[in-house]
């Protein structure tokens, strides 16, 4: 996610007319003099309030103690919290705004201020969808495809070296670049709006550091970026150069080194999750290798006890058919003798009687 940095005029003109805004869910800096409230603490928080040079635009700020020791009222000072938008306790139907601040960035004796102009295009950054542009080139990587990323640099600009040599598997990446003059708005926006009409994942403006980079505040480039059919994204000066041009952009790299290392970051995830998806089809083979040798393993026992089973049963029956033959020859043992003694007794019967 970009950095968010806005001034109190700025952020009010963006939240004035709506109730919901994106910028409630992000992180967000803003910058504005500070004056103190009453000086009471409320659970731990102090109300003061953050205002513009002419107190004509402000926002209720809600400062933790542990911060509230180091500001002096009157002082210009960049803050770094969420926003909070309420309706007023008299139910007029008027919204509140509220800033919750958590860290104190830093103090601004020289500042500037932007225009009303610059206030409008910065208004209508956040009506565009805020794209996830770290899961949509995952997901075309994902599925074998190489996003088409077109990069505006300068004619004879040599920053291409930078994002390169953080990009080290450029082979997942269409990368068409395109050389313009940085000097001239026009030839930028321009450019732009030629390249926004081509089909492609990311249209990024590309620019080293250095002297120049105000043209990066033109209102009708920025206009420009904002007409873009898809993604647009910054990767100009160092890193603590921040442009109209970032503000307006769908996300903003500090340098193009950044914008590469971001490119590869992609890259490795794509292969962690490969990665991770051939070890756990790896887990599964071995499990239903695993499965199968248990089913081999229970079907052998199974036919082994079938086995026994018949094996026993088959010798009971032998024992059986043994005892029977045993009791059949006994049978005709008894008579052979009962024939025999039957014969005796009538030889005996005869010799008696006669």
């Amino acid at each position: 996610m970009q950095d968010l940095s806005f001034t109190v005029d700025s952020l009010t003109e963006i939240c004035k007319n709506t109730f919901t805004s994106p910028i409630e869910e992000n992180i967000i800096k803003l910058e504005g003099f500070y004056s103190p409230g009453n000086n009471k603490k409320y659970g731990g928080v102090y109300y003061d309030i953050l205002h513009d040079e002419n107190k004509l635009s402000k926002f209720t700020l809600v400062v933790p103690a542990r911060l509230r020791e180091d500001l002096v009222s009157k002082k210009y000072y960049v803050f770094e919290g969420h926003l909070n938008k309420t309706t007023n306790n008299f139910n007029d139907g008027t919204i509140k705004l509220q800033f919750k601040a958590t860290k104190l960035k830093g103090r601004k004796d020289e500042f500037q201020f932007i225009t009303k102009a610059e206030f409008s295009v910065v208004q209508e950054r956040f009506k565009r969808p805020i794209p996830f542009l770290d899961q949509l080139l995952l997901d075309k990587i994902l599925n074998d495809q190489k996003p088409v990323i077109n990069l505006i640099t300068g004619t004879n600009s040599i920053v291409g070296e930078d994002y390169r040599s953080q990009l080290i598997n450029s082979e997942f990446y269409t990368i068409n670049e395109h050389k313009v003059n940085l000097s001239n708005s026009q030839e930028i926006g321009k450019k732009i709006q030629l390249l926004s009409k081509l089909e492609s994942d990311m249209l990024i403006v590309m620019r080293g550091g250095g002297s120049g980079l105000e043209i990066f505040n033109d209102v009708a480039l920025c206009k420009a970026s904002l007409e873009c059919n898809m993604p647009f994204v910054t990767a100009i000066g160092h890193q603590e150069d921040v442009t109209l041009l970032e503000k307006c952009a769908d996300k903003g790299f500090g340098t193009p080194t950044a914008f590469g290392s971001f490119l590869q970051n992609i890259v490795d995830r794509y292969r962690n999750q490969i990665k991770d998806r051939t070890t756990l089809n790896e887990r599964i083979t071995l499990l239903e290798k695993d499965l199968a040798l248990v089913s081999k393993d229970r079907e052998e026992r199974l036919l082994k006890a079938e086995n026994a089973i018949k094996e026993e049963i088959l010798r009971g029956q032998k024992e059986k058919d043994k005892v029977e033959q045993i009791f059949k020859t006994r049978e005709k043992q008894y008579l052979y003798v009962s024939f025999a003694l039957l014969f005796l007794l009538i030889v005996c019967l005869l010799i008696i009687f006669l």
